[in-house]
């Protein structure tokens, strides 16, 4: 154990504490790895003195510390992955029915789209995760495969993995749900809550997919454990082997976080879609039961606590759609205001809620909502 200055910290560090701990300075758990510069200001407040560093850490075989995202701006970037997420909707639809007419395919045509993907969420990640919320596709289980893939790939860039590291967990994505290939279209496709037997019959779909996948020469364990086990939970109650805690591998805690967190953002046509922002106040509370909690932890870190394209209603009544992120106070993003308080067109307005004032504690979000219930159409306001 050593101490060190807080303007010391660097990537590669393990904090373990802060304070003295005295009445006047308690200590203060951290446990943390210092992955990339902002790690310091997410864990570490501007204040704590007498830090505690384990000088005996390594970073664990495949997490790369030091690197952050260049910054290109959204607007520069969003043309990019909107085109790239229109081609990988595509692809989701080839090989998919494929599988549905008895074809062979081979995970290794998806590596160009794979690529694709680490390469936009290293120019900005905000713009790779918004995409997939902007864009609407009819066909739920194509446009779902292609989210859930760049989602891993921003989750597992916040982690610091490298980039083959990555590269395996967006394929993991991207196939995830192939056995439901193999479903029944009237099952996958039913317009309501499946009742019993259908959804019996549903949860054979991991199954279904590490058998399609587990004959593909080259593709590794873990993303065939990642198609099996995408629908475990961390206290036992998921499917289809009930793993608990410890045996749901790194690939599957990443992969189920954002299998849920899409499935529950995205409209249905039983259902329609919940607010980026609910969702992941929701998942936050799931974090102890149903996910790893650290993963929970960085996935909201990595979209920020109202994720780009987010349609808010502010303290002062009006709405707005939130078009980027704030690391310093991520309660109070930039937000582009499009309706007054009546829910009346106005020029769009871009503010930092955190720059404005007010007479209480400054403007900020009172709650997410749908844009469909408004008749706003976010991917228009974004950019």
């Amino acid at each position: 154990m050593k101490r060190v200055k807080r303007r010391d910290l660097a990537p590669g560090m393990y904090v373990v504490r802060y304070g003295l701990g005295t009445p006047d300075d308690p200590f203060v758990s951290v446990e943390r790895a210092i992955l990339v510069p902002e790690d310091v200001a997410l864990h570490v407040p501007a204040d704590a003195r007498n830090l505690v560093i384990d000088e005996s850490f390594r970073p664990p075989t495949g997490v790369l510390v030091g690197r952050l995202p260049v910054d290109v701006p959204l607007e520069e970037e969003l043309p990019q992955a909107e085109r790239l997420y229109g081609e990988a909707v595509s692809y989701a639809h080839g090989f998919m029915d494929d599988v549905r007419r008895g074809r062979p395919i081979d995970y290794r045509t998806s590596l160009p789209l794979v690529d694709g993907f680490i390469d936009s969420v290293f120019r900005n990640r905000s713009a790779a995760a918004a995409i997939c919320k902007l864009k609407h596709f009819d066909e739920y289980t194509y446009s779902h495969s292609i989210n859930v893939g760049i989602l891993a790939v921003v989750l597992g860039e916040r982690l610091g993995l490298e980039r083959d590291v990555l590269r395996l967990l967006g394929i993991a994505g991207v196939f995830h749900d192939v056995g439901k290939a193999r479903m029944p279209l009237e099952v996958l496709n039913k317009p309501g809550k499946l009742d019993e037997k259908e959804f019996a019959i549903m949860r054979r779909h991991p199954r279904e997919g590490f058998e399609l996948m587990k004959d593909q020469e080259g593709l590794p364990p873990q993303v065939l454990r990642a198609v099996l086990s995408h629908h475990e939970r961390s206290d036992g109650n998921g499917y289809p082997d009930g793993l608990k805690g410890g045996q749901i591998s790194r690939f599957t805690r990443v992969i189920s976080v954002v299998d849920v967190y899409d499935a529950l953002t995205s409209r249905r046509v039983y259902k329609d879609a919940m607010p980026p922002g609910k969702v992941l106040s929701l998942m936050y509370r799931w974090r102890l039961s149903d996910f790893s909690a650290q993963v929970v932890e960085n996935f909201i870190k990595a979209l920020g606590v109202y994720p780009v394209g987010s349609f808010v209603r502010l303290s002062s009544g009006e709405y707005g759609v939130v078009v980027g992120l704030n690391q310093d106070n991520p309660l109070r993003p930039p937000v582009k205001k499009v309706l007054d308080s009546d829910g009346r067109p106005v020029e769009p307005v871009s503010v930092t809620l955190s720059e404005v004032p007010d007479p209480g504690d400054g403007l900020s979000i009172r709650e997410c909502l749908n844009p469909d219930d408004y008749g706003v159409d976010v991917s228009r306001l974004v950019a």
